[in-house]
This record gives structure tokens, C-alpha cells and sequence, in this order.
């Protein structure tokens, strides 16, 4: 069993995905609908869309939303969130390597660090090229993790963190050899503790600038966050906007 089908669930839903974290994602959106230059009304794909911190608030800008998830918890989450705000979203059950649309969306989102979680490095690959199969012609695709070159210079091997009604200390590893962050998150809520794992691939600009390249996607640009900074060493995360490439059959 790999770390992500444990991982998630409605405790480290809570600990992610608590009110600042929805207050942040509503103040990107402005930022993201400019860096993917969308229409009005265009259809975007929310891919690892969570409880949907980033689906509700572009659906309520009047963009067609579809939210893709592994999660049942964080979907069932989202679906009642779209529910209370009378949004229409598709929430779908489903993996990020076997996307089941086919020249559908005008854009594909995956942010938040929800690119890496495999084991297998073909499989980084194949999500890049479901995404490009889904993308309608011309459609962009933006991706938003944290930057591999930041972490490494201020890589802490331990540190903690108050949520509502717990406390979470995590613990670190850095896998060079692997390229992975490899953490323990130690979860406690009043007498009660739990304990989760995770690894997450970490990426260089230039592998992921050679997987897009593999996957079809033309990197437009990359940046240092959601608001279009310029990437720099220095910068915590990592934007890159690509566009889907025709092939020389037309697809």
C-alpha cells in the first residue's frame, strides 16, 4: 500500500484544510483565472481538488468546474460545500492517472503539492498525460507545488503546528538519492494520537520541464507562486503554465 491511500482522511483533512487555508485559496483564484488567461465561463478541471477550497470559489466566479479526487471523505465535503452555495459542480471518485475525460477542458489545475505522491516515476508521467488528453486543443494546464531548490536550503527536520482542537508535529527526512521528502505526521487530540506517513517526490525546474515535454505540454511559463512572481532560488513554490501540444496525427 503506497502512503496516500491512508494518508487521507477527515484529521488530516482538518489540519490542511482549516479556514486560512480557504481564506488563501479564495484570494489566489483572481491570480489564477490571469496566469491561465481564461474566458468567461470556460471549464476547468480541479484535479486533487480536495474538499474544494479552490472548485467553489472559480465556480462562483462563473466558471464550469469539474473536481477530481481519491478521497471520498473530502469530495463528500466538497459536494455539501457546492450544495450550501447552490454552486452545480461535478465531484468525481477517481485517480489522477486514469483521468476519465477525454478534450474536455479548457484548463486543468493540480495545486497544493498534489503532483509526486508515487512510487513508480513513470506514473509522475502518465498524470501529465492523462492531463494532456483531457485538455481541450490549446488548453493550458497549471500546476503550483513547492520548489525542490527552496527546500533543501531551508529544510527543517522538525516542527510543529496548532490546529483547531489538536496539535501536529511533523518530522522530516530528505531522500536526495530519491529526490523524496519523507515525513511522519504525529497527530494528537486531547488523549487521543494518531500517526500518518507520507513521501513526496520532490522536482527539479529542468525534470519537470523535461516530463511536460514528454507529456505533450508546452511550458509557457513558470513562476514563484500563484500570483506570477518571478521564480527565483528563493522562492517557496513553483508555478508552471503549460498548453496542450498536437501531436503530428492532430491529437
Amino acid at each position: 500500500m503506497e502512503w496516500w491511500q491512508s494518508f487521507f482522511d477527515e484529521t488530516t483533512g482538518q489540519i490542511m484544510f482549516h479556514e486560512e487555508a480557504w481564506q488563501r485559496a479564495e484570494q489566489s483564484c483572481d491570480s489564477i483565472i490571469s496566469l491561465l488567461g481564461l474566458a468567461p465561463g470556460a471549464k476547468i478541471l480541479d484535479l486533487a481538488c480536495g474538499p474544494g477550497r479552490f472548485a467553489i470559489p472559480l465556480a462562483k466566479r462563473g466558471f464550469r468546474v469539474v473536481g477530481l479526487d481519491i478521497c471520498e471523505i473530502y469530495l463528500e465535503q466538497a459536494r455539501a460545500k457546492a450544495n450550501e452555495h447552490g454552486l452545480q459542480i461535478e465531484f468525481v471518485h477517481g485517480d489522477m492517472r486514469a483521468i476519465p475525460f477525454e478534450s474536455e477542458f479548457d484548463a486543468v489545475i493540480n495545486l497544493f503539492t498534489s503532483f509526486g505522491y508515487f512510487e513508480r516515476e513513470e506514473d509522475h508521467l502518465t498524470v501529465l498525460k492523462e492531463v494532456h488528453q483531457c485538455l481541450k486543443p490549446g488548453g493550458r494546464f497549471l500546476l503550483e507545488l513547492q520548489n525542490r531548490d527552496w527546500l533543501i536550503k531551508h529544510f527543517q527536520a522538525r516542527d510543529w503546528a496548532e490546529r483547531p482542537g489538536c496539535l501536529v508535529l511533523e518530522e522530516r527526512k530528505l531522500n536526495l538519492e530519491r529526490n523524496r521528502v519523507e515525513s511522519r505526521w504525529i497527530v494528537l487530540k486531547g488523549a487521543e494520537r494518531k500517526e500518518y506517513s507520507l513521501s513526496l517526490r520532490v522536482f527539479t525546474l529542468a525534470e519537470l520541464l523535461d516530463l511536460f515535454a514528454r507529456a505533450g505540454l508546452q511550458v509557457l511559463g513558470y513562476y514563484g507562486g500563484l500570483r506570477g512572481e518571478p521564480w527565483s532560488l528563493e522562492a517557496n513554490r513553483l508555478a508552471l503554465i503549460a498548453e496542450r501540444v498536437f501531436n503530428k496525427d492532430g491529437a
